[in-house]
């Protein structure tokens, strides 16, 4: 005997209702993001300790640092959703943000933020050598390590874009990066 539609329904499990996803910090507009820094002192502890953890030494120069920290299966960012253009795989910064978010680091804590100094260095230059430069800029301008967030493209930018790019032939010319870049860091 077949049983009854109120049977069924008796035994079927409830409804659930849709978990909402806990935002711990404001969504970032897509301009808020173009200008995100990592700060100072997240460049001075966490990431010359991961370079060595990775490469050994900070003395490998960032072509290096991308292969094995920046782009890839080994990443930050390999199978994190990117907060710019949804896709798989995000920025090293974006997932520092995104580490950090889920860790419940509280927003004045964070090693991320709205960028106050823009960085104009060579890929062929040393961790030991930007790091370093830019730890002595800020004692020499008595800047405040935590509090000052760097824009450093190869952190910045999501090397798995970049890498697409370069793997598909596509160049960008440079009046694409000057238009999203001009007003909101030029």
């Amino acid at each position: 005997v077949a049983p009854t539609q109120e049977a069924v329904t008796a035994t079927q499990e409830p409804a659930l209702a849709p978990v909402q996803p806990t935002v711990l910090r404001p969504i970032l507009t897509e301009e808020e993001l173009l200008v995100q820094g990592i700060s100072v002192t997240y460049l001075e502890d966490a990431f010359q300790a991961e370079v060595e953890q990775k490469l050994g030494t900070i003395d490998h120069h960032y072509y290096d640092v991308n292969k094995a920290m920046l782009f890839g299966p080994n990443s930050k960012g390999h199978r994190r959703t990117c907060p710019r253009d949804g896709r798989e795989h995000c920025s090293y910064i974006d997932a520092v943000r995104l580490e950090e978010e889920e860790a419940g680091v509280p927003d004045h804590q964070q090693s991320t933020g709205p960028a106050t100094l823009m960085l104009s260095w060579t890929w062929g230059a040393t961790v030991r050598a930007v790091v370093g430069a830019i730890g002595r800029y800020c004692e020499i301008n008595n800047l405040d390590k935590p509090t000052t967030f760097i824009w450093q493209c190869a952190l910045c930018n999501n090397q798995f874009r970049v890498e697409e790019k370069k793997a598909s032939k596509e160049v960008v010319p440079f009046s694409e990066f000057e238009k999203k870049f001009k007003g909101p860091i030029l």
